[in-house]
C-alpha cells in the first residue's frame, strides 16, 4: 500500500474581510476551483454564485483548479438590494475546445445576487477564441443558486462545443447540488457531469458528505467526511474511482497581522480501476499555511496545488513553489 504526503503552504486571511483565494482552499484541503461546501469563502462563487459579500478587488496568478498557470481576478461590490461582481480570466467553466497548440479562450464572468423573498445568485460566463484561418469560436455558460426551504441549491450548465480544427464535438457539462444545515453539521451532495469528446461517455462524479465547523475566540477548527464516486474517469468507461476522504483542520490568529492554518486529509478507503488494473490505496494530503495582512491589503500564496488520486503517488517539486500568489484589497 502506497502513501504519499503533499505539503502545501498558503498565505490567506482570517479577518472580517472577504476570503477569496485558491491558496486558502489548498491549505485547508478544500476544492481550489469552486471553494468549500461549508467554509465561508468567496471562492465559493464558482459553485454558488450568490455567496460573495463585501467590497473587494483581488488578483491571482496560478491555476484556479486546472493544470497550468494563469492570471485571473476581479472585483465584487455590495450594492444594496442588488450586488454584483466581474471576474476575468477564470478557467473553471472553460468548455470551449480550442485548436491544437494550446490556444486559450478569453473569458469573462458576471455575478449578480439579490433577495426576492429568498436569497439567490446568478453567474453568466462568456468566452471566445480566434484561430485564423480556422473558424472562430465563442460560447456562454451559466450557474444559478437559491435558498429553498433551508437548503442552498445550485445548478450550472456549460453547452457542448466543437474543436476549431478537428470539428470533434464536446458534450455539455452539468452540475447540480445542495447543502443543508442539520444540528451542528452541514450536509452536502453534488452530482457533476463532464461531457466527453465525440462518442465518449461523460465523466460523472457523485459527492455526498457531512461537515462541522467550530469557532473559537482566535479562529476555528473543522472536519468533514465524504464519499466520492467517479465513473468513466477521463471519459473512459473502463476507468472508475471511489474514495472516502476524511479532512481535519484549523485556523488560528496569532497576531493582528498573522494567521496560521493547517489541515490533513486521508482517504479511509480508496479503490481505482484503470482498464484491466485494480488499485487500492490510502492517500494522505497535508496542508499548511499562513496569512499576512497590512491594513486593507493582504498577500496570499501557496507552495503547491497538487491533488492526489487513490493508488498513485505524487511529490512536491521545486516548480510548485509559490504556484498560487494573490493580492486582495478590501474597500
Amino acid at each position: 500500500m502506497k502513501k504519499h504526503i503533499v505539503v502545501a503552504a498558503g498565505l490567506a486571511v482570517l479577518s472580517t474581510g472577504a476570503f477569496a483565494t485558491v491558496a486558502r482552499m489548498n491549505a485547508l484541503n478544500q476544492d481550489p476551483a469552486q471553494g468549500s461546501y461549508y467554509i465561508q469563502d468567496e471562492r465559493n462563487v464558482f459553485r454558488t454564485a450568490g455567496s460573495f459579500s463585501g467590497n473587494y478587488v483581488y488578483f491571482e496568478h496560478g491555476a484556479d483548479g486546472a493544470v497550468g498557470g494563469d492570471s485571473h481576478g476581479g472585483v465584487f461590490r455590495d450594492g444594496g438590494s442588488m450586488s454584483y461582481g466581474v471576474y476575468l480570466g477564470s478557467d473553471i467553466n472553460n468548455n470551449l475546445s480550442s485548436a491544437t497548440g494550446g490556444i486559450q479562450p478569453a473569458r469573462l464572468d458576471l455575478f449578480v445576487k439579490g433577495n426576492s423573498g429568498m436569497d439567490w445568485g446568478v453567474r453568466l460566463g462568456y468566452e471566445s477564441v480566434t484561430n485564423d484561418p480556422n473558424e472562430d469560436g465563442s460560447t456562454f455558460d451559466f450557474s444559478v443558486n437559491a435558498n429553498l426551504g433551508g437548503a442552498n441549491v445550485w445548478f450550472s450548465m456549460a453547452p457542448g462545443t466543437e474543436n476549431l480544427t478537428s470539428g470533434d464535438a464536446t458534450e455539455a457539462d452539468m452540475q447540480v447540488g445542495a447543502t443543508m444545515d442539520m444540528a451542528d453539521h452541514t450536509l452536502f451532495a453534488e452530482y457533476d457531469s463532464e461531457g466527453g469528446v465525440a462518442d465518449a461517455d461523460a465523466e460523472t462524479t457523485l459527492t455526498v458528505g457531512a461537515a462541522r465547523t467550530h469557532s473559537t475566540d482566535s479562529g476555528m477548527w473543522f472536519y468533514d467526511l465524504k464519499l466520492v464516486n467517479v465513473s468513466n474517469q477521463g471519459n473512459n468507461e473502463d476507468n472508475s474511482q471511489m474514495s472516502l476522504p476524511l479532512t481535519i483542520g484549523f485556523e488560528t490568529k496569532a497576531t493582528s497581522w498573522l494567521t496560521w492554518r493547517a489541515s490533513i486529509q486521508q482517504s479511509l478507503y480508496g479503490a481505482r480501476t484503470t482498464g484491466d488494473n485494480d488499485l487500492s490505496a490510502r492517500t494522505t494530503t497535508v496542508g499548511a499555511g499562513a496569512s499576512l495582512t497590512w491594513g486593507n491589503l493582504r498577500v496570499d500564496g501557496s507552495l503547491s496545488s497538487l491533488s492526489p488520486n487513490a493508488g498513485t503517488a505524487t511529490s512536491l517539486g521545486t516548480n510548485d513553489f509559490m504556484s498560487n500568489v494573490s493580492a486582495v484589497y478590501t474597500f
